[in-house]
């Protein structure tokens, strides 16, 4: 016969499988409620007739501290053993009954009273859809602040603020900020389309901000103006920080944009006319992306002469494909060789080709690659000397 403890492992088991909560939610958790139990058989009864009995018996004793739990008997007829009382199923008068049977009595009240708020507070919003079980009972307790977040975004769209200045009587930001997933999943089933950037959908690099219209601490562009008639439109600045948003809004007259990886390079980057150079910050440069008046612009990159400098240079020309690559050909490579080096294993790239590349660009990563030279050559852009720069500068034309 079943044991007392095998029988709470099976119930524990659809507890944790949510099927409970299901049927609570459908309507169809129905009490009295009766867990049917395996019967013996003929043969089992005629050669185990007392071992059965004394676990019949074990198996009653088991159940009694477990109030509103009951073990149903039915008279069954068998062909040797003739008319037995056997137990049939397990009995529960109520979900009280069976919750604390699993030891999740606690767990029952609390998803109750947090499923009846939600559905009071947001009527529209379905548990086991938009809302998952395991969400409701991952923030037990906390439905009444989670709801109140979103009735303050229905009442106010893409508030145009920080989450430190949001008004909500009893959640600070803090709160907010190590919940976005769940608030996101909330906010999505609650706004309108248009009140939601779907653009955004990683909740990493301000990504909730983004998508729910609220305001946040900016990555920042450094920039030197190298044109003096330029400095006046900053009030005689030339040494810039602004966030990427404000950068994105200049209307600057410059022809040329310089971006280097290097900070000195970009301290002592020539002066020239209608110009200005952009300090890099290696892969982040990704956030360039979306300043549109660097498409009206001459874009010059220069990087490093290594695998992951080229890697750089395609990925800025895939956002914008007049760039053109400075001081990165194997002319230079070569009139340098006192400076080369070696590139870290950790930074060199694997593809044996890359996107957005020129033909005397593919070539040179493609000998990068093969060893052409030496193991991991590597020229620093910063070793390389200012003079050929200067001299690049004057080819391009500038002034």
């Amino acid at each position: 016969m079943q044991t007392v403890k095998a029988l709470k492992a099976k119930l524990q088991k659809q507890w944790q499988n949510q099927m409970f909560y299901k049927q609570w939610l459908c309507g169809e958790l129905l009490f009295p409620l009766q867990v049917s139990l395996k019967r013996p058989t003929d043969k089992q009864l005629l050669h185990d007739f007392a071992v059965l009995t004394t676990a019949q018996q074990a198996f009653e004793r088991e159940l009694l501290p477990y109030a509103g739990v009951s073990l149903l008997k039915q008279q069954v007829s068998y062909a040797t053993m003739g008319r037995q009382n056997v137990p049939v199923a397990v009995v529960f008068e109520s979900p009280e009954a069976l919750a604390r049977f699993c030891g999740k009595w606690q767990e029952w009240q609390q998803f109750i009273a947090d499923a009846k708020l939600l559905q009071a507070g947001l009527p529209h919003v379905r548990i086991g859809q938009q809302i998952s079980i395991k969400l409701l009972l991952n923030h037990a307790g906390e439905w009444e602040k989670l709801i109140a977040i979103a009735h303050f975004f229905r009442a106010n769209p893409i508030p145009g603020c920080y989450l430190r200045e949001l008004p909500i009587a009893g959640v600070d930001s803090k709160y907010i900020e190590h919940r976005k997933q769940t608030v996101k999943t909330l906010l999505d089933s609650v706004l309108p389309a248009d009140a939601i950037n779907s653009q955004y959908t990683q909740m990493g690099e301000h990504g909730f901000e983004k998508r729910f219209g609220l305001r946040f601490d900016e990555p920042q562009i450094r920039f030197r103006l190298l044109d003096t008639q330029l400095y006046y439109e900053f009030g005689g600045l030339r040494d810039i920080t602004l966030p990427i948003s404000h950068f994105a809004q200049l209307s600057l007259m410059v022809d040329r944009v310089f971006i280097t990886e290097n900070l000195v390079n970009g301290l002592a980057f020539p002066n020239v006319k209608n110009a200005l150079v952009i300090f890099g910050k290696g892969y982040s440069i990704q956030l360039l992306k979306q300043i549109q008046w660097l498409n009206n612009c001459r874009l010059y990159y220069w990087g490093d002469i290594d695998t992951d400098g080229f890697a750089m240079l395609s990925q800025i020309r895939g956002y914008f494909s007049n760039t053109q690559s400075l001081l990165m050909d194997e002319t230079t490579l070569l009139a340098t060789k006192p400076f080369w080096g070696e590139e870290e294993l950790n930074k060199r790239q694997t593809p044996e080709s890359l996107p957005n590349l020129l033909p005397t660009e593919a070539a040179l990563y493609t000998k990068l690659k093969a060893d052409h030279w030496q193991p991991r050559l590597r020229l620093e852009q910063e070793r390389i000397p200012f003079s050929l720069l200067s001299e690049q500068l004057r080819q391009l034309g500038c002034k």
